[in-house]
């Protein structure tokens, strides 16, 4: 995932134009910039020579196609994906933030279990041309979800690191943190 946030917030600058806009069809674009192979499969539609990576665009959230997600929980589908979902402005045509979530992690929010994916594709094998079980997330829910988030001002870190030292004789406890990353490492004193 560390890869895969990376090579966005290396080149997030330039996700912003007309290519953003299209509301299908707009992954092969994304891939040329990120640098990714376009695949077009079921399960992905990238893949960065590490993660395969399912690629979502939208303004203020996303729907989820049940039956795909119920297929990777039963083995089916493609495992340890990423999904990488790419907030963007309208009116200024560029991409505000991205957020890259671990898949397992995007299906435990769907809560979808075994029991639940077996009822979605009995439903789907059911019916004679198929169905749409869609689930929604808002955005706000994607960035909770996310294990990075990235922005124009580069990666924000959700949990700061925390330092903690211990002096074992005084039984002294010291310790800092900090979200910032330009921060990082902290400089740290022992007297």
């Amino acid at each position: 995932m560390e890869r895969v946030r990376d090579q966005i917030n290396s080149v997030f600058k330039q996700l912003s134009g007309d290519f953003v806009v299209p509301k299908n069809a707009y992954e092969k674009n994304f891939c040329d910039i990120l640098g990714w192979l376009n695949l077009n499969g079921r399960y992905y539609d990238a893949y960065n020579t590490n993660t395969y990576i399912e690629i979502k665009k939208g303004q203020g959230g996303m729907h989820f196609d049940m039956v795909r997600y119920a297929e990777i929980v039963l083995g089916t589908g493609a495992q340890n994906t990423a999904t990488v979902f790419f907030k963007w402005n309208k009116i200024r045509k560029c991409v505000d933030e991205a957020y890259v979530i671990d898949t397992n992690d995007l299906i435990k929010f769907l809560r979808i279990d075994e029991e639940m994916a077996k009822l979605y594709l009995k439903i789907y094998n059911h019916v004679p041309r198929g169905v749409n079980i869609l689930a929604s997330a808002t955005a706000r829910d994607l960035r909770e979800i996310a294990t990075h988030v990235i922005t124009k001002d580069g990666i924000k870190f959700k949990h700061p690191l925390i330092i903690r030292l211990r002096r074992s004789r005084r039984g002294l406890y010291e310790f800092d943190e900090t979200s910032d990353s330009s921060a990082w490492p902290l400089d740290v004193y022992i007297f």
